[in-house]
């Protein structure tokens, strides 16, 4: 094969691996980094045996250590094959042990009567389903690319959970270290003097580890304190005179069964004929918990692993990779296993990062599955128990204690309720209730956020139609008879109560002047629930019976078709509630209204051109010496004015008609920026800076204009100063007037 032929990834992991075999730092460092996560992790897998196999199923103590040290294995080998960063540890989650130790005590349960090896094998078959359904939900949802989905698991929720976890823990490093003489069934056994002979030294070993791993951060001392404490174990033993049988049967040492001598074959093919596969499908249910569990734990530790490694990881890969290895696991009879963050992170801290690590890992925990449970019979329990005990109590410290500082009082009460339903019932249990507690609050803090952005009158408002100064005026003047609302998110049962209820007290309110218009402007609105309709038909009641008009305006389709389903269904005149395509044209709307009762609207609406100039240079002489200065133009609709670009050489004034000023977007859109109406001016920022006019002028109906442009303009200067002093006042003011009108909206919007 040529180097061509070899794919560029191929050769470079090639190289990196024969970089870590022949650099003696590189091998140095990683093969010690892979013998303590090893020793780590073997004694954590042990641990996790001896919990789930412990009680009734205590003689196949082997079978269980057996399950999750395959589980270690293949998951270890597989993983970087699937993952970028090839030092990726996937271990067995000592979290999760209190849920297989309740998978195999269900089907303990479920099995009265039947033999011991039969009730071994079901609960081990039991745990390898579980794996395959775990498998199943993690490859799915990374091939669906829902991986983001599980990061949506409310934080408290996910508290309370691990703080339960930790709780159930922590039991299950009491029963290790307590023996057969101590159920949590009966607390009552806790207390005797034999229990308490055997808790005493896991206890002290689980709080000297959390009081001295704060004060010593060396990465020697755990594997030297496990070490100590095996020392000193066996010196006690041998100063007491008490052989290694007599404290397997005092319970100080496990009691591995005589029949099951080595941890592999886990399962031979023949047991597979014992199981009672009934007992299997009833824990159904606790095999969605621990899918949904190690998703978020997969998940939550990806996202941890990219800021230790400082590089991106796509977590529905990650999924995927995790359901694959975890799918060969169970064909290998292996247990659950998979992407770890806290072993990861510890072996990057100790510089193994290569793969290599990954090997020696990996062989020195088939060494240990090959050699059998000869070694575990020499792990006193109170090790065993007290590793337990340390990270049951180490996440309780930090979801309960430290939490507490952290959390909102509202957030912290959610994790103790958890933490009390799980030890009181169980893990299913507690999640649903978490869950359900999680959502209360949130309906309750969105109930809480007001949904109105925004809320003014028409004379707040600014809106983008020019009008005749006396209209202008006028609509100031009875602006206050509009009122505006403009909503925000999601319209549901908790908020829109409250929302009916604010609009009450502002329609009821009539200074300066009575409501005649409601407009509520809905395009922030995301969506709504049937109860919201339902406050916004009431709305419309209220409405028709005040003779208050309605405006809705930039409804959504689905929203749009609701409301106009609940007007038709009280029976409300299209011209009480209308429907608006953006708060504009609703704005507008109540605008024409209140402008057609103006007394003097007819002078308004003449459109002779000396009028209108009267009005710009402050009399009717002044007019009429400039009037001819002013060209008239009668253009139709839809007819363009002046260009974007084009040169600013004229102004105008609009004497009849409206005009729509565009702006061109780059993307080749076009979007309509203001409209003039009778009597306003507009294109005089170009003539005054003589720059490219930086908008379109087009018809919306036939128009009559006059024109000033560049010559005329200079003329007015040159031939009279007078009135060009005035119109200069008045264009200053039209300036002023849209800067306030601006200003005054944007002290309505922080209100």
């Amino acid at each position: 094969m040529t180097n061509e032929t070899v794919p560029a990834g191929f050769r470079a992991g090639f190289s990196d691996f024969i970089q870590s075999l022949t650099t003696p730092r590189i091998l140095l460092t990683n093969l010690t980094t892979a013998l303590i996560i090893a020793i780590l992790n073997i004694t954590s897998a042990v641990s996790v045996g001896a919990l789930v196999f412990s009680g009734q199923l205590s003689p196949y103590l082997a079978m269980g250590a057996g399950l999750f040290l395959v589980g270690n294995a293949i998951t270890a080998i597989l993983l970087p094959l699937g993952t970028p960063y090839k030092a990726n540890i996937a271990s067995v989650r000592t979290g999760q042990g209190p849920v297989f130790a309740a998978i195999a005590a269900a089907i303990v349960l479920a099995m009265p009567g039947q033999p011991l090896e039969a009730v071994a094998v079901t609960a081990a078959v039991g745990i390898l389903t579980a794996t395959v359904v775990s498998a199943a939900v993690m490859y799915g949802l990374g091939w669906a690319r829902l991986g983001g989905l599980a990061r949506y698991i409310p934080y408290p929720v996910l508290g309370g959970f691990f703080a339960g976890l930790g709780y159930l823990t922590a039991l299950g490093g009491v029963t290790v270290a307590a023996g057969p003489s101590a159920t949590l069934s009966d607390p009552a056994t806790l207390l005797n003097a034999q229990a308490l002979v055997l808790l005493l030294p896991a206890a002290v070993f689980a709080l000297l580890l959390l009081v001295l791993e704060r004060r010593i951060t060396h990465w020697l001392f755990t594997p030297a304190f496990l070490i100590f404490l095996l020392a000193l174990f066996y010196a006690v033993l041998l100063a007491t005179g008490t052989s290694v049988e007599q404290a397997a049967v005092d319970h100080w040492l496990p009691a591995a069964s005589a029949g099951n001598l080595s941890f592999f074959p886990v399962i031979t093919p023949a047991q597979l004929s014992l199981v009672d596969w009934s007992a299997v499908a009833g824990q159904a249910a606790t095999f969605a918990v621990l899918a949904l569990l190690s998703v978020i734990m997969l998940l939550l530790d990806i996202s941890g692993l990219e800021i230790v490694i400082n590089r991106d990881l796509d977590p529905n890969r990650e999924l995927k990779t995790g359901g694959a290895i975890n799918l060969a696991a169970a064909l290998g009879s292996g247990s659950l296993s998979f992407q770890s963050l806290a072993d990861t992170a510890f072996a990057h801290k100790l510089g193994g990062d290569r793969f290599v690590m990954i090997l020696i890992y990996v062989a020195i925990t088939v060494g240990v599955i090959f050699a059998g449970p000869a070694p575990m019979a020499y792990v006193p329990n109170f090790i065993l128990g007290g590793l337990l005990l340390y990270v049951g109590l180490a996440m309780l410290i930090q979801w309960i204690w430290t939490a507490r500082t952290r959390l909102p009082l509202s957030d912290y009460i959610v994790v103790l309720v958890i933490l009390v339903v799980v030890a009181t019932y169980g893990i299913l249990e507690g999640v649903a209730i978490g869950i359900a507690l999680a959502t209360i609050l949130f309906v309750h803090r969105y109930s809480r956020l007001s949904v109105i952005r925004a809320s003014m009158t028409g004379s707040e408002y600014m809106t983008k139609t020019d009008r005749a100064k006396g209209d202008q005026a006028f609509l100031d003047q009875h602006g206050a008879a509009v009122r505006l609302f403009v909503l925000q998110g999601f319209l549901f049962f908790g908020s829109a109560s409250r929302l009916l209820e604010l609009i009450k007290t502002n329609l009821a309110d009539r200074s300066p002047v009575a409501p005649r218009f409601l407009v509520i402007d809905f395009r922030r609105v995301d969506a709504m629930d049937t109860s919201a309709v339902n406050s916004f038909t009431k709305l419309m009641q209220i409405c028709q019976r005040d003779g208050i008009g309605l405006a809705l305006c930039d409804c959504s389709p689905a929203i749009a078709h609701a409301l106009d389903a609940a007007r038709r269904e009280i029976g409300a005149d299209r011209g009480a509630v209308v429907f608006f395509r953006d708060v504009e044209d609703g704005v507008g709307w109540c605008n024409d209204e209140i402008l057609s009762d103006r007394p003097d609207t007819a002078t308004d609406d003449d459109p002779d051109p000396e009028r209108l100039l009267a009005a710009l240079f402050g009399d009717h002489a002044a007019a009429a010496r400039v009037s001819t200065l002013f060209k008239a133009l009668d253009l139709p609709d839809n007819a363009t004015i002046f260009s974007q670009g084009d040169p600013g050489d004229a102004l105008y004034l609009l004497a009849r008609g409206s005009v729509a000023i565009t702006l061109d977007l780059p993307e080749g859109q076009m979007v309509m920026v203001r409209t003039m109406r009778e009597g306003s001016i507009f294109g005089e920022m170009a003539l005054y800076t003589g720059a490219v006019r930086s908008a379109s002028a087009i018809t919306r109906e036939p128009c009559i204009l006059l024109k000033l442009d560049k010559v005329a303009f200079a003329r007015l200067q040159a031939e009279h100063p007078a009135e060009c002093g005035r119109f200069h006042t008045y264009i200053i003011q039209l300036m002023a007037d849209r800067i306030a009108r601006a200003n005054k909206e944007i002290v309505a919007l922080t209100r």
